[in-house]
């Protein structure tokens, strides 16, 4: 019996400027991502354009409205007709996710504890004294 793999799925979750979007899509395969950062050297395609067509391949879906609030369909030529910067942030975050970045803590950790340096009290010197 061998290993069967099971591929992931990055659940992408927004905040900010694009509060409230949430994307999921797959890993990349090894010969995806090596073609995604080698695109350009060949005078073919740019990083840019290799990465939308990834995207497009590997999205699963996302929660992405129109301005009717009908669902945009997650496929190439939507993600071309959509903002630069969303796509970019959407690219970001998921190779993000796959090369490992951790996410931020969602909260401060408690370990350690306060500094000793903001509770001590300052007070003025006194004038030094010439000898």
């Amino acid at each position: 019996m061998g290993y069967k793999r099971n591929p992931k799925v990055y659940h992408l979750k927004f905040e900010g400027e694009y509060d409230g979007l949430e994307v999921r899509v797959r890993s990349l395969s090894m010969g995806q991502l090596i073609a995604a950062r080698t695109d350009n050297d060949d005078g073919g395609r740019d990083g840019t354009e290799a990465m939308v067509e990834l995207l497009a391949e590997r999205l699963v879906d996302w929660n992405l409205e129109d301005e009717d609030g009908a669902p945009v369909p997650p496929t190439l030529d939507a993600i071309k007709g959509e903002d630069h910067d969303m796509i970019m942030a959407i690219i970001t975050q998921w190779t993000n996710a796959v090369a490992g970045v951790p996410a931020p803590l969602e909260q401060p950790s408690p370990a350690g504890e306060t500094s000793p340096v903001a509770s001590i009290p300052t007070e003025a010197l006194s004038p030094s004294l010439a000898s």
